[in-house]
This record gives structure tokens, C-alpha cells and sequence, in this order.
């Protein structure tokens, strides 16, 4: 009979030792209790019906999906129904434990500095809060219950911007606050919290702040609160970032028309990421997209390259999309290229492409860059270096200005390789050792020695004389003539080939 109730017997070890006692006893009471009940066992479990079944087996699937339907109806959206409500239960014992640990931990709460009061915020709680500085972090509270909504270590604070608010009817400022630059998806967003808030840039009511240690003050409707958040924000351990018109200009009125609180312009561009609207800002340390959550920034020195860091795709039509790419966090292989991570934002106004176009060419000398101390002046000099070197025409038909140029240049580099040798003779007559030429201290490594435009037989001509003072080659006679020099070039590589 065993092997005929294979369900029965599986599951009689697991059950409740008095039901199994009693199971057992039904079983031996008649002979086909225990058929039945496997037959029972399959038909709620989902199995196919057992061999023999009879006229049973043409009803099998018909029944087996009615009896699911009805123990589903029985049993499934209660447990489901308790199951959220034990979950909700549970967060809101999670989030009370944790309101209540940060109330009482009066490290939080202790050496107040600053507060602003009563403004409204949008991350990481959408709602009316006092924000306080307090010596170590950060808080924002209940305006009359002074419950602490959301505290934040000042330590963690990377970045902090103020931006003049788009879309807004009023005149409006935006304040940005970020403890990463990016927001890894793939974590909880409270590992990764970022402050937002916002206050009109003239007071609609009266707006009152505390400097710790003085009577509160009021700002009388009408009055510019500006001073206000950059008073605010100047007490923070990081650098304030503020986009301005001077370093990018929007051309457009935007998708939504408002008012901005910077009267000279809004440096930022309408785009899309995705589905979602909002902004990208334009600095001099890098581009912001916000000012809804969740804000990123690519710093100057994040983005992978100068021809990759940022492009703009498209632009004949009606928009055109911007493409940021960053390096990659992760460590590469030796000889692995590092391909970055792109964000692309659309619908951006073609209109705004030539302003983008001009931002780009005045920092991407630094895309990629990180400067470090005194080496940021060595860092600007490589770049415009480089920068100048793209400038160069290879075009033939090019005017002689560059031409004139180099051969004035040529004069002069001559002449120094003739000054060094001498010199190099003096030296070797009294015995000292002369340290080589670097490329670095030529002549025509210096600031405004190079044109601007030179052609491809200029440009020969002057890769032949540093090679020639590089490699201590003899000083070939001066050239009568532009193609007499190019030959005598020429020559003097094949002879080094040879």
C-alpha cells in the first residue's frame, strides 16, 4: 500500500505529532482511508492524478483548478493582507526606533550654529523643517514639534550648490547639498543622502534665522534672502559651487517659463534623462544635473577625456542631446582602456549647442585632469599646449603667415643650438658635465614661439630642427629657401634611417 500513497507517506513524518498519531489511526481503521487521503494530498498539491484513478482522472484538472481557486480565495489574501500589515507594522517600529535614537543622542543636537527656519525641503523629506548646523552634523527638524526629521554628519558633505530655481513664477533659490557625486541605484538612497531646499529670493513672509548664541532675526517681507543661505552655507565644510552667466549663458525662456533669481541669465539647459525633466548647470568645477532628486555631478577632473568627457549629439534639427561620460570607479587591468559610463540627456534646445560648444572648449584642458598643487600651472600650460596643437591647419593652400613664422623660429633656434654648442665645448674644456637638453626648455617649446596655422612643409621642417638638436646632429647649412630646407630635412632623416 505504500508505494501506492507515496504523498501520504512523504508528508506523515513532518506533521504535527498528534495529527500524525491520528492519521496513522484512520489509516489502519479501514482499508482505503490511506488511498484517499493521498489522493486528497495530490489533488490540493497540484500533482497529476494517481494511476487507476478511473472515471476520477477525466475530472482530475477541471476539479484540481477549482479546489486551487477556492483554498486560494480561503487562505492566500488574508496571510497576504497580515503580511503587509505586520511589514508596515514593523517600519514604522523601524523608523520610530530610529527618530527616537537620533532625539536622543545628544551629540546630534549638541553646538548649534546656524538654523534656518521653517523652509520648505524636498530631500531627504518632502515638507516644512528648521535646518540646523550643529558642530559635527546636520539636521532638519518639525518647525513646532522640533521632531528631528533627518540628520546628516557634516563629514560626509562632498559638494554644496545654489542655483537660481527654473520654472518658477517667482524669483527662486535652490540649495543643493551632496554627499556623493553620484547615486548608486543599486543601494539604499540612505546611504546616499542628499539635501534639498528652497526659499523665495524675496521674501513672500517673514523669514526668521538663528545664529546660535544671539536673539533670533526676521527678514521682513520684501527682503533678499540670499545673503541669508550663502551666510548658511559658508559654515559648511565643503566649497560652494554657483553656477554663474559669465561661465555659461542660457540663449532659451525654457519649456517653462518663470522668473530666475540670477537677473543676469540661468546658466543651465532644460533636458530630458530619460522620462524625467530637469536641469543641467554649467560651472567651472564641472556639471550639475538637478535640481530635482536625484542630483549628479560630473566634476571637470571625472570626466574621461577632452574629446569624450562631454559631446553633443545631433543639433541641425530642433534639439540635440548632451553626452556625459565619466571614468569608471572600478580598477582597470594593466593595458585595459577605460571606456567610462555615459548619461545622455535629450530635448535639449538646439539653440543652446553653440554656448555648450564655447564651455567645452574653455575647460576641456581640464577634462580628465586632476590638478594638484603647484601643478595646476603646468597642467594649464600642457593643455593650452594641446589645445593650440588642434588649432593646426595641415591645408597646403594655407597663407605664408605660418611659413614666415617658423622661419623666423628656425633663425632663432639655430641660433641657440649654436649658443648651447659653444657652450657645450667650453664645458667639455674644463672638465664639468653639462646636463642634456630637455624638450621642455627649447625654444620652441615656449609660449608664442609656434603659430597658430602652419602647412604641412613648415611643419616638417620644424619636427627636422628639434630632432636635430635632440639627437646631436651636426647643424645642417642654412637653407636658401622653404623647399631647399624641406630637402635638406629630408636628407639628413634618411641619413639617420641609414
Amino acid at each position: 500500500m505504500a508505494s501506492e500513497t507515496p504523498f501520504l507517506r512523504a508528508i506523515l513524518p513532518s506533521l504535527p505529532s498528534d495529527l500524525a498519531k491520528k492519521v496513522r489511526t484512520l489509516c489502519g481503521s479501514t482499508s482505503g482511508s490511506e488511498y484517499i487521503l493521498d489522493t486528497i494530498i495530490r489533488l490540493i498539491s497540484g500533482a497529476e492524478c494517481a494511476p487507476g484513478a478511473g472515471a476520477d482522472a477525466n475530472q482530475w484538472k477541471d476539479k484540481q483548478e477549482d479546489v486551487a481557486r477556492i483554498l486560494g480565495g480561503m487562505t492566500t489574501r488574508p496571510e497576504s493582507k497580515r503580511a503587509r500589515e505586520e511589514d508596515d507594522q514593523s517600519e514604522r517600529k523601524v523608523a520610530k526606533r530610529q527618530r527616537s535614537s537620533v532625539e536622543g543622542d545628544p551629540s546630534s543636537r549638541a553646538d548649534p550654529l546656524f538654523t534656518i527656519h521653517a523652509v520648505s525641503a524636498t530631500s531627504p523629506v518632502r515638507k516644512k523643517v528648521d535646518i540646523t548646523i550643529h558642530k559635527t552634523v546636520l539636521t532638519l527638524s518639525h518647525p513646532t514639534s522640533h521632531t528631528v526629521e533627518a540628520t546628516i554628519p557634516l563629514s560626509t558633505l562632498s559638494r554644496a550648490f545654489i542655483l537660481p530655481t527654473r520654472g518658477k513664477q517667482k524669483a527662486h533659490w535652490t540649495v543643493v547639498l551632496l554627499t556623493s557625486d553620484t547615486m548608486d541605484r543599486g543601494k539604499l538612497a540612505n546611504n546616499y543622502p542628499q539635501v534639498i531646499f528652497g526659499v523665495d529670493a524675496t521674501a513672500t513672509t517673514a523669514l526668521s534665522y538663528t545664529v546660535h548664541g544671539k536673539a533670533p532675526t526676521t527678514i521682513a517681507k520684501g527682503g533678499a534672502l540670499r545673503p541669508i543661505l550663502l551666510d548658511f552655507l559658508t559654515r559648511l565644510p565643503t566649497p560652494l559651487i554657483e553656477p554663474t552667466p559669465d561661465v555659461f549663458k542660457s540663449v532659451c525662456t525654457g519649456i517653462t517659463s518663470g522668473v530666475s533669481a540670477n537677473e543676469s541669465g540661468v546658466p543651465g539647459v532644460e533636458a530630458y534623462r530619460g522620462a524625467k525633466p530637469g536641469s543641467l548647470w554649467f560651472s567651472s568645477q564641472g556639471v550639475l544635473w538637478g535640481e530635482s532628486r536625484p542630483c549628479e555631478f560630473w566634476a571637470l577632473e571625472d570626466l574621461i577625456g577632452k574629446s569624450e568627457g562631454l559631446r553633443v549629439v545631433g543639433g541641425t534639427g530642433r534639439t540635440c542631446s548632451i553626452v556625459l561620460t565619466r571614468k569608471s570607479s572600478e580598477d582597470l587591468a594593466e593595458g585595459e582602456e577605460d571606456v567610462g559610463i555615459e548619461v545622455e540627456f535629450g530635448m535639449v534646445d538646439a539653440k543652446e549647442r553653440p554656448g555648450i560648444d564655447a564651455w567645452v572648449r574653455t575647460h576641456r584642458h581640464l577634462f580628465g585632469k586632476k590638478v594638484v598643487g603647484d601643478t595646476k600651472a603646468n597642467a594649464h600650460a600642457e593643455a593650452d599646449s594641446d589645445e593650440e596643437d588642434e588649432d593646426f591647419e595641415m591645408d597646403s593652400d594655407e597663407d605664408l603667415d605660418g611659413s614666415t613664422s617658423s622661419s623666423t623660429s628656425s633663425d632663432e633656434e639655430q641660433g641657440s643650438g649654436g649658443e648651447g654648442s659653444d657652450d657645450a665645448e667650453e664645458s667639455d674644456k674644463e672638465g664639468s658635465d653639462e646636463e642634456e637638453p630637455k624638450e621642455e626648455n627649447h625654444p620652441l617649446m615656449r609660449p608664442g614661439a609656434m603659430p597658430r596655422k602652419m602647412n604641412r612643409a613648415v611643419i616638417d621642417m620644424v619636427v627636422g630642427m628639434v630632432e636635430e638638436d635632440m639627437m646631436g646632429t651636426s647643424n645642417a647649412p642654412e637653407p636658401d629657401s622653404e623647399d631647399d630646407s624641406h630637402d635638406a630635412l629630408e636628407e639628413e632623416v634618411d641619413e639617420l634611417e641609414d
